[in-house]
């Protein structure tokens, strides 16, 4: 199934709301986001999930099997605050979705790389840094 990157940022968006201590149903928050089908947003869960951005709280615990409806999202890991982090401002959002004429078809993992090196390069122009001591990290 192709990801939706509209969709994966939308979700990543609401996780992060989800109160501490609180939990979040796959169902509702696809009637939080109802541009999205379940089975879309169901699918990037599960390989939120998987990938230890989110966590989803199931009767098999560790289990990385598919992500159902009922499960419960307790909320975003540390590297899913990291990832979140890179595609949580609007304007850099933007601006990838005008630059890159193939935005729809890059996966979510190549659109959290581009913008990491957007954040690093605005970063180090905001600082002023001499071109070899950019900053060059991973923070996802």
């Amino acid at each position: 199934m192709k990801i939706n990157n509209n969709c994966a940022r939308k979700i990543l968006l609401e996780v992060e709301k989800i109160p501490f201590g609180e939990t979040l149903t796959v169902a509702n928050l696809q009637k939080k986001i109802t541009d999205f089908s379940i089975e879309d947003i169901r699918a990037i869960v599960t390989l939120f999930n998987k990938e230890h951005y989110l966590t989803v709280l199931d009767k098999l615990s560790y289990d990385e099997n598919e992500v159902f409806s009922d499960h419960k999202i307790k909320g975003l890991t540390e590297k899913g605050y990291k990832a979140f982090d890179l595609i949580k401002e609007d304007t850099i959002w933007n601006l990838m979705k005008e630059k890159l004429n193939n935005f729809d078809e890059l996966s979510i993992y190549t659109i959290l790389n581009i913008a990491n090196k957007i954040m690093n390069v605005t970063h180090n122009e905001l600082f002023d840094l001499p071109r070899d001591l950019f900053i060059e990290n991973s923070r996802w």
